[in-house]
């Protein structure tokens, strides 16, 4: 059998074509490595992803662990090749295998990853299209629509990957909280408040008192905002209303697995 990775990968498709699986993915992996050492990662990335289908296709312990670990072997090819949409692609790929598994922690790293390639992906379409080597044909949208698609697409991804890590990254949520209400806070000591039918001017420790209450929606009513501080408290209890729940959210999609 020969050694140059062309040959092992044409051997590969004449095992699967007999559903002799396993060792299809033995040729499918060498001849990826060859690629791999030839720096030709667009065929790398290719066979690993093939080795990988190999392995979801055989039965028995760990099928779909392996097949994700080549998946991930694949991700990385395409990533050096400069094709992030297709290693979305793997990663979501390998994403889904390990939850198969059971493998929820390498399944939440994976999904997380797969949410960032398409976000490089579409930073670079949107700023600098010729850093892009597509290794597999897309139908992406071009011209004035296409972009303005790519730019919605791009603002809730990125939007997303800030507020709570794409669900994977809940303390994020926490502590972009925690910077709200420290920010309010700080607002409303340049503004007044009405307390007891009195107008003050809160010092810091008063003005975080009634910025934890507004932002959690308590709102027990003995310090309400005047002025100024009514705007502040009117987007600060908004946020509130938003990220609460979406820290409740990725808390429970993140450790109820484990």
């Amino acid at each position: 059998m020969g050694s140059e990775p062309g040959v092992l990968e044409r051997d590969a498709y004449s095992f699967l074509s007999q559903e002799k699986f396993e060792e299809a993915f033995k040729l499918f992996s060498k001849a990826a490595k060859a690629y791999r050492n030839q720096n030709n990662h667009e065929q790398a990335a290719l066979c690993f992803a093939s080795a990988a289908s190999c392995w979801s296709k055989k039965s028995g312990e760990k099928t779909f662990y392996n097949a994700a670990l080549s998946y991930e072997e694949a991700t990385r090819e395409a990533e050096k090749s400069g094709d992030f949409a297709y290693a979305s692609m793997l990663y979501k790929y390998a994403a889904i295998n390990y939850e198969r598994d059971g493998e929820f922690l390498n399944f939440s790293d994976c999904f997380y990853r797969s949410k960032e390639c398409y976000r490089k992906f579409l930073t670079y379409r949107l700023i600098k299209p010729s850093k892009i080597h597509p290794i597999v044909k897309t139908s992406e949208g071009r011209g004035i629509k296409g972009f303005l698609k790519h730019l919605f697409l791009w603002f809730m991804l990125t939007f997303s990957f800030i507020i709570w890590g794409h669900g994977e990254r809940p303390a994020r949520t926490f502590f972009a909280g925690i910077l709200i209400i420290f920010s309010s806070a700080f607002l409303y000591i340049f503004g007044h408040l009405l307390k007891d039918g009195a107008v003050f001017s809160p010092s810091f420790f008063e003005a975080f008192y009634f910025s934890v209450i507004t932002f959690t929606t308590v709102g027990y009513g003995d310090v309400t905002p005047i002025g100024l501080s009514q705007l502040i408290a009117a987007c600060e209890s908004f946020f509130g209303l938003f990220i609460i729940p979406v820290f409740v959210i990725g808390l429970a999609r993140k450790y109820l697995r484990i």
